[in-house]
This record gives C-alpha cells, sequence and structure tokens, in this order.
C-alpha cells in the first residue's frame, strides 16, 4: 500500500461535538483527494472520541486512523498522532476549529510555491452569541492573522492550521516536549528547534479556518490566564539560560511593572467608566504581572487533566 501525501492530525480531549464539527468540515474540503487520510488522537483514557470517529468515517468515507494517547497532555496528544504518521505532509488542526473550503488545498499549494517548511493558515475566532461588543478585544485571542499577503515570514506561529513538510528535517525526540503538557508552548519549542535547521517559514493568507470559543473560554478570568502565561514567557526563557540569563529576567521583571501599573490603571478607568475597551488592558495587565510572576509553579494549567 502506497503511503499518503498528506496527513491531517487532530489531537482531541473530551469533545465530541467539537470533533464532529471538525471532522464534517475536513470531509467537505478533501472530499476529491485519494492522497489523505485523518489521525485523531484521543487524548481522553475513556475513548470518548471513538464512536464519533467511527460514525463520522462510515458516514463520509473518509480514511480514519484512531489512536489513544491515555496520559493526559498536549505534548502527549500530538506525539501519539505523530506516531502514526507516514506522510510527507502533516496538517495539524485542533478540535475547537473547522477548516473553511478551499483551505487544505491551498495550504498546500503555498507550502509548494513558498518552499516552505512550515506553512501557516488564517484562523479567526468564532465567537459566542453575546460577545460583539467584546470581539475586538477577545477575538484576537483565539485568532491567527497575520498582517500582509501570503510571503515567507520570520519565525513561526501556533500549531492549529500550521502544515509541516518532513522532507528535509530531523524531528526532536520526543517531538513535543512533555514538559509543556499543561501549560503549553510545546509549539514554539518544537518551532525553534526546526527553524535552528534552516527550515523556512510561510504564510499562507487565502487558507483559512475558524477557532470555535466556547461560552467558558470567553470570559475575563480566561483571558487572564492566557495573557498571564504569555507575559511568562520572555522571563522564563532568560532564566534557562541559567546565571547568563539573570539580567535578561531582572529587565522582563521591570519591564512587567511596568505594564502592570501602567495598563492596571487604565484597566481600572476604563472599567468603572463602563467601556469595553477595558477588556484590552486587562490582558496587557495580566501580561505584566505575568512577567514578574514567571516561575513555573505559578504557570497557568491551560492544557491536560487540570484544563479548563
Amino acid at each position: 500500500m502506497t503511503d499518503p501525501l498528506l496527513t491531517i492530525l487532530i489531537p482531541t480531549f473530551k469533545r465530541p461535538k467539537d470533533l464532529e464539527r471538525l471532522l464534517l468540515s475536513v470531509a467537505r474540503d478533501i472530499e476529491h483527494r485519494d492522497d489523505t487520510v485523518i489521525v485523531v488522537a484521543d487524548n481522553d483514557v475513556a475513548r470518548s472520541a471513538e464512536e464519533t470517529v467511527r460514525r463520522m468515517a462510515e458516514a463520509h468515507g473518509l480514511d480514519i486512523d484512531y489512536t489513544v494517547a491515555p496520559d493526559p497532555g498536549v505534548s502527549n496528544a500530538r506525539n501519539a498522532g505523530m506516531a502514526r504518521v507516514r506522510s510527507r505532509f502533516v496538517f495539524f488542526l485542533d478540535d475547537d476549529m473547522s477548516v473553511l473550503p478551499g483551505c487544505t488545498d491551498t495550504i498546500m499549494k503555498t507550502a509548494e510555491e513558498l518552499g516552505s517548511t512550515i506553512t501557516f493558515c488564517t484562523v479567526q475566532a468564532a465567537l459566542p452569541e453575546g460577545m460583539e461588543p467584546l470581539t475586538p478585544w477577545v477575538g484576537p485571542l483565539f485568532s491567527r492573522e497575520c498582517q500582509g499577503e501570503t510571503r515567507l515570514i520570520p519565525g513561526a506561529l501556533g500549531t492549529g492550521g500550521c502544515l509541516l513538510d518532513l522532507q528535509g528535517i530531523t524531528l526532536p525526540s520526543p517531538v513535543f516536549d512533555p514538559a509543556f503538557n499543561e501549560v503549553g508552548g510545546e509549539d514554539d519549542a518544537f518551532f525553534a528547534a526546526i527553524l535552528k535547521q534552516g527550515a523556512k517559514s510561510g504564510w499562507c493568507f487565502e487558507a483559512n479556518a475558524l477557532e470555535h470559543v466556547p461560552p467558558h473560554r470567553a470570559t475575563p478570568r480566561y483571558m487572564w490566564r492566557r495573557h498571564f502565561a504569555f507575559g511568562q514567557t520572555p522571563a522564563r526563557d532568560a532564566a534557562d539560560r541559567g546565571l547568563k540569563g539573570v539580567p535578561g529576567v531582572a529587565k522582563w521583571m521591570a519591564v512587567g511593572g511596568v505594564q502592570a501599573l501602567v495598563h492596571g490603571t487604565a484597566c481600572a478607568l476604563l472599567r468603572l467608566t463602563g467601556r469595553p475597551a477595558y477588556m484590552g488592558q486587562w490582558g496587557r495587565l495580566a501580561q505584566g504581572v505575568g512577567k514578574m510572576l514567571w516561575w513555573d509553579g505559578l504557570s497557568p494549567k491551560l492544557y491536560g487533566a487540570q484544563a479548563k
């Protein structure tokens, strides 16, 4: 049997309805392709995704390879999926996403034209009804809209909606570091390892996907946790350098203190006057506090068994 050209890799954790929505969108998007297999990595030991996978495969003629990653954690799920990959290309999608028509073909074509090893599609947030006043501030947290046209870009973005060309690169072992299972950031470490090998990173403006945001995440509390984690990143990266990183830690903590003061004051004033724009300041305040309180023990548990 000939290996497929493309694997669509979907890690999932106790979201059967979301997974069904995603698989339905994928089925429509790849119905003309005979070179594609879908790998679903179920991170629930109770196999909550299995029935959905079986039903969708039968109803839409999908070639789905179902596997279970019993130990909770985003890296564990991605690694279980990667262990099943036999194709040259891997298109990563998260179970809370859906692809818009033409997404797969377009991002594959763009990767070929750009010669990019890592290619990212546009991801737009689909927020719950009633969130319209806060959309300008909540939406960007769940969106990925790189400014400008399709092109090569420096650095990397997020895994969801990313096409990876495995040809000519050496994958880390394990591919995604289990140290990031609960706090996230496993994609940053993975992309850094790939880019160090001289890989090119590309942006595909024309390929589009949605991230469907559940009501419990479209809240100030969840926004705080996400922004706090973002804020921790530069100080933690500096701390990882040991003694050489001490000046960097001090710098980022000082920056965080200024951010907390400025944006905390602005947030309070806007909140008191009832203006939705306070949410933008709220996020920046959380990032500032994260820079000051950067150590691992305070990192929010965004994934795995403790995820909310």
